[in-house]
Protein backbone atom coordinates (compact mmCIF):
# COMPACT_ATOMS: atom_id res chain seq x y z
CA UNK A 1 0.00 0.00 0.00
CA UNK A 2 1.16 3.66 -0.95
CA UNK A 3 1.57 5.93 1.79
CA UNK A 4 1.85 9.45 0.29
CA UNK A 5 4.97 11.35 1.84
CA UNK A 6 4.22 13.85 4.70
CA UNK A 7 4.52 17.59 3.97
CA UNK A 8 7.05 17.88 6.12
CA UNK A 9 9.21 15.53 4.49
CA UNK A 10 8.63 17.65 1.35
CA UNK A 11 9.65 21.09 2.91
CA UNK A 12 12.98 19.04 4.39
CA UNK A 13 13.56 17.38 0.69
CA UNK A 14 12.88 20.65 -1.02
CA UNK A 15 15.30 22.51 1.53
CA UNK A 16 17.92 19.98 0.77
CA UNK A 17 17.20 20.65 -3.05
CA UNK A 18 17.89 24.04 -2.87
CA UNK A 19 20.87 24.35 -0.07
CA UNK A 20 22.90 21.98 -3.47
CA UNK A 21 21.43 24.45 -5.80
CA UNK A 22 23.34 27.05 -3.34
CA UNK A 23 26.40 25.51 -3.24
CA UNK A 24 26.76 24.67 -6.80
CA UNK A 25 25.44 27.97 -8.57
CA UNK A 26 25.23 30.89 -5.93
CA UNK A 27 28.45 30.25 -3.93
CA UNK A 28 30.82 30.60 -7.13
CA UNK A 29 29.10 34.00 -8.21
CA UNK A 30 29.86 34.98 -4.69
CA UNK A 31 33.17 33.97 -4.58
CA UNK A 32 33.54 36.49 -8.10
CA UNK A 33 31.97 39.49 -6.27
CA UNK A 34 32.06 39.30 -2.35
CA UNK A 35 30.86 41.91 -0.45
CA UNK A 36 32.88 44.97 0.35
CA UNK A 37 32.11 48.16 2.25
CA UNK A 38 28.16 47.12 2.06
CA UNK A 39 28.03 47.03 -1.51
CA UNK A 40 28.68 43.72 -3.98
CA UNK A 41 31.62 44.52 -5.97
CA UNK A 42 35.31 42.78 -6.73
CA UNK A 43 37.90 43.37 -4.25
CA UNK A 44 40.51 43.27 -6.35
CA UNK A 45 41.10 43.56 -9.86
CA UNK A 46 41.53 40.58 -11.92
CA UNK A 47 44.96 40.00 -13.32
CA UNK A 48 44.11 40.63 -16.80
CA UNK A 49 46.98 42.14 -19.06
CA UNK A 50 45.87 45.53 -19.92
CA UNK A 51 42.53 45.12 -17.95
CA UNK A 52 41.74 49.30 -16.89
CA UNK A 53 38.45 48.87 -15.23
CA UNK A 54 36.84 46.51 -12.90
CA UNK A 55 33.55 45.05 -14.10
CA UNK A 56 30.01 45.50 -12.16
CA UNK A 57 29.14 42.14 -10.48
CA UNK A 58 26.56 41.93 -12.72
CA UNK A 59 28.72 41.36 -15.79
CA UNK A 60 30.15 37.95 -13.81
CA UNK A 61 30.09 35.06 -16.02
CA UNK A 62 28.90 31.93 -14.27
CA UNK A 63 31.25 28.85 -13.32
CA UNK A 64 31.41 25.91 -15.39
CA UNK A 65 32.26 22.81 -13.23
CA UNK A 66 33.84 19.74 -13.26
CA UNK A 67 33.91 16.12 -12.43
CA UNK A 68 36.54 14.98 -9.64
CA UNK A 69 39.77 14.74 -11.30
CA UNK A 70 38.41 15.52 -14.81
CA UNK A 71 39.20 18.16 -17.36
CA UNK A 72 37.11 17.78 -20.46
CA UNK A 73 34.06 19.57 -20.25
CA UNK A 74 30.80 17.93 -19.46
CA UNK A 75 27.60 18.46 -21.98
CA UNK A 76 25.48 21.13 -19.35
CA UNK A 77 28.34 23.43 -18.99
CA UNK A 78 28.59 23.68 -22.67
CA UNK A 79 25.28 25.79 -22.90
CA UNK A 80 27.20 27.65 -20.55
CA UNK A 81 30.58 28.14 -22.50
CA UNK A 82 28.23 28.48 -25.93
CA UNK A 83 26.74 31.90 -23.85
CA UNK A 84 30.63 32.88 -22.76
CA UNK A 85 31.53 32.66 -26.39
CA UNK A 86 28.73 34.78 -27.81
CA UNK A 87 28.79 36.92 -25.16
CA UNK A 88 32.83 37.62 -25.68
CA UNK A 89 32.13 37.90 -29.31
CA UNK A 90 29.61 40.90 -29.15
CA UNK A 91 31.75 42.84 -26.09
CA UNK A 92 34.84 42.67 -28.24
CA UNK A 93 36.67 45.59 -25.65
CA UNK A 94 36.11 43.12 -23.09
CA UNK A 95 39.20 40.80 -22.33
CA UNK A 96 39.00 37.55 -20.01
CA UNK A 97 40.35 36.13 -17.68
CA UNK A 98 39.55 32.18 -16.47
CA UNK A 99 40.93 30.94 -13.07
CA UNK A 100 41.02 26.65 -12.90
CA UNK A 101 40.46 25.47 -9.53
CA UNK A 102 40.56 22.24 -8.15
CA UNK A 103 38.75 21.02 -4.67
CA UNK A 104 42.81 19.70 -3.57
CA UNK A 105 45.36 21.37 -0.88
CA UNK A 106 46.56 24.58 -2.88
CA UNK A 107 49.97 24.06 -2.43
CA UNK A 108 49.69 20.83 -4.76
CA UNK A 109 51.41 21.12 -7.83
CA UNK A 110 49.23 18.31 -8.75
CA UNK A 111 46.23 20.86 -7.84
CA UNK A 112 47.61 23.44 -9.70
CA UNK A 113 48.24 21.67 -12.63
CA UNK A 114 44.72 19.97 -12.46
CA UNK A 115 43.67 23.50 -11.90
CA UNK A 116 45.58 24.91 -15.81
CA UNK A 117 44.12 21.76 -17.53
CA UNK A 118 40.45 23.02 -16.77
CA UNK A 119 41.36 26.60 -17.34
CA UNK A 120 43.07 25.18 -20.85
CA UNK A 121 40.11 23.43 -21.94
CA UNK A 122 37.51 26.15 -21.14
CA UNK A 123 39.52 28.32 -23.24
CA UNK A 124 40.19 26.00 -25.79
CA UNK A 125 36.11 25.34 -26.00
CA UNK A 126 35.59 29.23 -26.48
CA UNK A 127 38.39 29.54 -28.96
CA UNK A 128 36.85 26.29 -30.69
CA UNK A 129 33.40 28.43 -30.71
CA UNK A 130 35.11 31.49 -32.21
CA UNK A 131 36.44 33.79 -29.47
CA UNK A 132 39.62 35.20 -30.13
CA UNK A 133 42.59 33.94 -28.46
CA UNK A 134 44.51 36.81 -27.92
CA UNK A 135 41.75 38.21 -25.30
CA UNK A 136 41.71 35.34 -22.98
CA UNK A 137 44.16 34.58 -20.16
CA UNK A 138 44.20 31.64 -18.49
CA UNK A 139 45.84 31.02 -14.44
CA UNK A 140 45.45 27.86 -12.17
CA UNK A 141 44.23 28.56 -8.64
CA UNK A 142 44.49 24.91 -7.24
CA UNK A 143 42.54 25.14 -4.11
CA UNK A 144 43.79 28.76 -2.95
CA UNK A 145 40.40 29.95 -3.49
CA UNK A 146 37.52 27.41 -2.56
CA UNK A 147 34.13 28.29 -3.02
CA UNK A 148 32.64 26.36 -0.51
CA UNK A 149 35.37 25.34 2.30
CA UNK A 150 33.21 22.49 4.36
CA UNK A 151 34.89 18.87 3.35
CA UNK A 152 31.29 17.46 1.99
CA UNK A 153 31.22 16.15 -1.26
CA UNK A 154 28.75 18.97 -2.56
CA UNK A 155 31.34 21.68 -1.28
CA UNK A 156 33.75 19.87 -3.45
CA UNK A 157 32.03 19.48 -6.28
CA UNK A 158 31.45 23.83 -6.24
CA UNK A 159 35.42 23.35 -5.66
CA UNK A 160 36.25 21.83 -8.51
CA UNK A 161 35.45 24.93 -11.43
CA UNK A 162 36.66 27.39 -13.95
CA UNK A 163 35.61 30.80 -13.28
CA UNK A 164 35.40 33.38 -15.42
CA UNK A 165 36.15 37.51 -14.92
CA UNK A 166 35.93 40.05 -17.60
CA UNK A 167 37.62 43.31 -17.82
CA UNK A 168 37.56 46.37 -20.05
CA UNK A 169 40.70 46.32 -22.69
CA UNK A 170 42.01 49.45 -22.84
Amino acid sequence: MFVPPSESWKRRSRAAGLARLFCLLILPVLAIAPVVGGSRTRAAAPEVAGASEIPRAAEALPAVHFAAGATAIRPRDMRILDAHARWLYGERTRVLLIEGHTDGPEDSAFSRGVGEERARSAKAYLVSKGAVADRITIVSRGGGRPACGEKTAICRAANRRATFSAAVRP
